[in-house]
């Protein structure tokens, strides 16, 4: 029954991972290609074939023990040897558990923010989050390439609430799924816009992949904003600037925070110049 749990959890975990990223990468990086200025995000910029096997290696490795892990937890959960606070039934009422489930999200989303802040901290960057770094134009198989300490970390934030916050069953799932999605969207490199007010477009996390040490937030533009390290304009951000809130450029203007919401949709570029020259005698 273990193995059941465990190779299941394999085959969930990967699978969404390729058939996300077989899909972006069909559509996209293969057909797309030659239009690269409509959608990608670094339309300049693309990986080495030897960073792609890499980062494809890499994902697949930690995706694989870490579903492994989760597999084992699940099964643990079902049999009872693990006592969580996760529970199965309605007993507590619609609203009760959708509370609980926002409460699980937003307490792991901000462990996640600012474990991926103290990771850009300059020794632990330099020894492990740069491993994640060195994609500097990040597909969706960027997404889970980066040193097992730091995927162990956060997988680590993920389960702990589980043994002292009540959450539903299936708000627990719909939370993962979120998250999981939102990750391999995320770098994706294409320039998707969110559906979601509280959630910024992937071009935000494209952004700490050029500038590094900004834009720490995982799902949420929330704690940048709240804590300072949302990007701003009239600041240099680079490798070696550290603490997430830049650099003032001399006689440079701060003119606040970067408005995502205002870049151009997929096709928007290509529409536009059309219309231009159309219009043009």
């Amino acid at each position: 029954m273990l193995l059941a749990y465990v190779l299941g959890s394999v085959v969930a975990g990967l699978g969404m991972q390729f058939a996300i990223g077989g899909v972006i990468e069909l559509l996209y990086y293969r057909r797309g290609r030659a239009g690269a200025e409509a959608w990608k995000c670094q339309p300049a910029r693309w990986p080495s074939a030897a960073n792609r096997r890499r980062e494809i290696l890499l994902g697949a490795a930690n995706m694989t023990v870490a579903s492994m892990a989760s597999g084992a937890f699940a099964w643990g959960v079902a049999t009872g040897a693990l006592r969580t606070t996760i529970y199965f039934d309605r007993g507590s009422g619609i609203a009760a558990s959708v509370g609980l489930t926002l409460a699980y999200f937003l307490v792991t989303d901000l462990g996640l923010y600012a474990a991926h802040r103290f990771l850009h901290r300059p020794l632990l960057f330099r020894h492990i989050h740069r491993w994640h770094h060195k994609f500097t134009s990040p597909t969706p198989f960027t997404a889970a390439a980066m040193h097992p300490v730091e995927f162990a970390l956060y997988q680590s934030i993920m389960a702990a609430p589980l043994f002292v916050l009540p959450i539903p069953l299936v708000g627990l799932v719909g939370v993962l799924l979120y998250q999981n999605y939102v990750a391999l969207i995320d770098h994706s490199g294409v320039r998707f816009h969110s559906w979601f007010p509280w959630q910024p477009p992937t071009q935000f996390h494209d952004d700490h992949h050029v500038h590094f040490h900004v834009n720490y937030g995982q799902n949420l533009g929330l704690w940048d904003r709240l804590c300072g390290t949302w990007r701003r304009h009239g600041r240099r951000y680079g490798k070696e600037v550290f603490g997430g809130r830049g650099e003032a450029i001399g006689g440079a203007r701060d003119e606040g925070l970067v408005d995502y919401s205002r870049a151009p949709r997929i096709g928007e570029e290509v529409r536009s110049a059309t219309e231009r020259q159309e219009a043009s005698p």
